[in-house]
């Protein structure tokens, strides 16, 4: 077995319990929408890191040719699917006595500013890890990349809005980002 595919075990068990918590919690509201009605920014927000966490587990096997693997390489590709899987925990809390969900959207905005402050990180994160592919790699993606990087990760502390309007920026620029992303991995591999 090659490193990469050593390597890889491990962020893939990360990923796979982040993509299990969230389809976990897509059955859970099929399954309980009788008695805690699904609401839609929360089940939006659950699409949206689900995506983000294929597109993530599909971009790491761009690091597939690094020569030489040390441990600090090794961690920092366990950070994002360690805080994805994060997200989708405040997202679907486990069933707990002190943890009862009777409404999606009290739950999703009693969780939202932890949500937008790690799903913001994951966007840094990128940042980073497109620089550690070198140099000429991170140029050539772009004014676009690093426009769309930096919204995101200004946007994403954004506060609860005290109305609590169903979308705030932050949200719209996740959303957007991501759709964007998927865009960029179908088209460019």
């Amino acid at each position: 077995m090659d490193p990469f595919s050593y390597i890889c075990v491990l962020t893939s068990i990360v990923a796979g319990l982040a993509v299990t918590r969230l389809v976990s919690g897509f059955g859970q509201l099929l399954q309980t929408r009788a008695r805690t009605p699904p609401y839609w920014v929360h089940a939006l927000w659950m699409v949206n890191v689900l995506l983000t966490m294929i597109i993530t587990w599909w971009v790491q096997y761009r690091w597939r040719n690094v020569p030489h693997w040390t441990l600090f390489l090794f961690l920092w590709l366990l950070v994002a699917p360690l805080i994805l899987y994060l997200v989708a925990a405040l997202l679907f809390p486990t069933n707990q006595d002190d943890v009862v969900v009777t409404s999606w959207r009290q739950h999703y905005y009693a969780n939202n500013q932890k949500i937008f402050l790690l799903f913001g990180l994951t966007f840094a994160i990128d940042l980073v890890d497109t620089l550690l592919k070198g140099l000429t790699y991170f140029l050539s993606l772009g004014p676009l990349y690093y426009g769309s990087m930096l919204m995101q990760i200004a946007l994403s502390p954004s506060p609860r809005p005290q109305n609590r309007r169903d979308i705030t920026p932050s949200s719209l620029s996740s959303i957007f980002s991501t759709t964007s992303e998927c865009l960029g991995v179908i088209c460019c591999g």
